[in-house]
């Protein structure tokens, strides 16, 4: 899949333009979801038809479609862009495999899911962390091991950020290209320690 980047900054009179270019970026982007969808969805329907079950109204299948996608929240704080997109309580435990509740809540307080809080109370779960098939990326795991105890705004922006000890990327972009993560989790401890001290 090709990727897409939206720009954000609008100032002066240059707004009007790049608001034209994010809706063609995500018309674009969503007519290459909607193309890469539809032959599953095509098999899915024949199937379903084909036992004689009821099919959901359209309006029902795009609604419960849309929301197993990830958000950004509409106060989010340009500061945590980097962190997004997000997947609330309900997206995580299907991204962990329909995992309940409670074992969701039990993955937040042993700090192996890296979740934060948004102002008004929700949990939000960085949709990157997620492997899509009912896992949290095993590289990453002994990174959020050594953050743990570290605010999850703190642990996701520190993952996100520029690092002179990886060659300015960050430890995200650094494990997804293959860097050992125990080297990564050896910087988080590191850097945990020293904001601690």
């Amino acid at each position: 899949m090709s990727q897409y980047v939206v720009s954000f900054q609008n100032t002066g009179r240059a707004t009007a333009r790049r608001a034209t270019t994010r809706r063609s970026t995500a018309d674009k982007y969503a007519e290459e979801v909607v193309a890469d969808l539809r032959e599953t969805l095509r098999r899915r329907i024949e199937r379903i038809a084909a036992t004689g079950a009821t099919l959901p109204s359209p309006e029902a299948l795009a609604d419960l479609l849309a929301q197993t996608l990830p958000d950004v929240p509409d106060e989010l704080d340009p500061h945590f862009a980097d962190l997004a997109p997000f997947y609330a309580s309900d997206g995580a435990i299907r991204q962990l495999g329909g995992i309940s509740k409670q074992a969701l809540a039990d993955r937040r307080r042993s700090e192996t899911v890296l979740a934060m809080r948004s102002g008004d109370g929700p949990w939000l779960y960085p949709a990157w962390q997620f492997t899509g098939d009912g896992r949290i990326h095993p590289a990453l795991a002994p990174v959020l091991k050594a953050l743990r105890g570290s605010d999850g705004w703190v642990a996701g922006v520190w993952l996100t950020s520029e690092h002179p000890d990886l060659d300015g990327r960050s430890p995200r972009t650094a494990l997804r290209e293959g860097t050992d993560p125990h080297t990564v989790a050896a910087l988080a401890a590191h850097d945990m320690a020293a904001l601690a001290a």
